[in-house]
């Protein structure tokens, strides 16, 4: 008691402040970071008046690096992948916005639908401060969301054929940093609905596809080249790169798994891709990701080649029996010509 009232009296001789927070915003209408429409506006609440000429806003694409870092926080000269800025000397850029009379919601109009893949995040720059205390915030302020995919095969896909083959890279972010390589066959219907069938890749242990012939503890790396013997587990830095890969089918680390969806084709020429969750159980080392969901957006490159990039997310990721939480990943994926496609790739079901 003696020294809460030493403290009061200080505080009055000395005039204490009372510490009043920046303004905080939020999405209200995601659940869990889901978001129902792509074509509506996003909606953004604060949790005080804020003074709109400290206001800055970007929708980008949130794609992070492997410290979990947006481009132009792991390089300033690097630019995000925007989507959408509001600035109030800039103005808006693609789309309008509107902040409400009493300052309290900022609606974002984007003038073409967001994507459905992959997720996004919302930044509120610093120095965003409320119209009483004006006080600043430090810091960015981000929301990662993305939109609830509520899709139907109901017709036809002019950009994926009916059957072809696929090489697949995945780069996980959560729980732990690696990267997964698969082969992928998928067959797609008439109606637009998909079976697929993965198989882990590895890449071709044939020692003499090098010259000199690699140790049998390496591999030959042929591409982008020179040629060179590296480790087998070494990562491939793009899916051009399938020529130096094989399915893998060594019983004791392979594993396949099979997924259906559907492809359905987009205004812009790309054609999205999306599975119902499917449970993927890997043997070597023990890991199980539960509903696993690939989405990706595929179009035909310049070269006619089938392309397609987009995340991977896994509900949760058991290490043995061990829950980590939630999968995150990257996910490029290019189609593989006929008369290269490796041998002992599953057909679909």
């Amino acid at each position: 008691m003696r020294s809460a009232a030493a403290a009061a009296l200080v505080c009055t001789s000395l005039a204490c402040e009372v510490y009043h927070a920046p303004p905080e915003p939020s999405l209200p209408q995601a659940q869990g970071g889901l978001l129902s429409d792509p074509a509506a506006p996003v909606v953004v609440a604060f949790d005080k008046p804020v003074d709109p000429s400290s206001l800055t806003v970007e929708i980008a694409r949130n794609i992070l690096d492997d410290r979990g870092r947006l481009a132009d926080e792991a390089d300033p000269n690097a630019s995000l992948s925007l989507l959408f800025s509001y600035d109030p000397l800039r103005g808006d850029f693609g789309g309008t916005s509107t902040l409400s009379p009493d300052g309290m919601t900022y609606t974002i109009t984007p003038k073409d639908s967001l994507p459905l893949s992959p997720a996004l995040v919302l930044i509120v720059e610093p120095g965003l401060r409320d119209v009483t205390y004006q006080v600043p915030t430090r810091v960015r302020r981000k929301l990662v969301f993305s939109y609830q995919l509520n899709l139907s095969c109901s017709q036809p896909s002019k950009i994926f054929p009916a059957d072809a083959s696929y090489f697949i890279l995945i780069d996980v972010k959560q729980p732990v940093g690696t990267q997964v390589k698969l082969f992928a066959r998928i067959s797609v219907a008439p109606s637009g609905e998909f079976s697929a069938a993965f198989i882990s890749a590895t890449r071709n242990p044939d020692p003499n596809r090098c010259s000199p012939p690699c140790a049998t503890t390496d591999a030959c790396r042929t591409l982008p080249g020179p040629e060179a013997c590296v480790a087998p587990s070494t990562r491939a830095d793009s899916t051009d790169e399938y020529p130096d890969f094989i399915a893998n089918i060594a019983p004791a680390s392979t594993y396949t798994f099979v997924a259906k969806g559907c492809v359905v084709d987009q205004p812009d020429g790309t054609a999205l891709f999306v599975n119902a969750p499917v449970d993927v159980f890997v043997t070597s080392p023990v890991v199980t990701l539960r509903n696993t969901k690939l989405t990706a957006s595929f179009a035909v490159d310049a070269q006619g080649v089938l392309r397609g990039a987009g995340a991977l997310t896994a509900d949760d990721v058991l290490l043995g029996t061990a829950s980590s939480g939630q999968g995150t990943g990257e996910l490029t994926a290019r189609m593989v010509p006929a008369d290269q496609v490796p041998p002992n790739i599953p057909a679909p079901p």
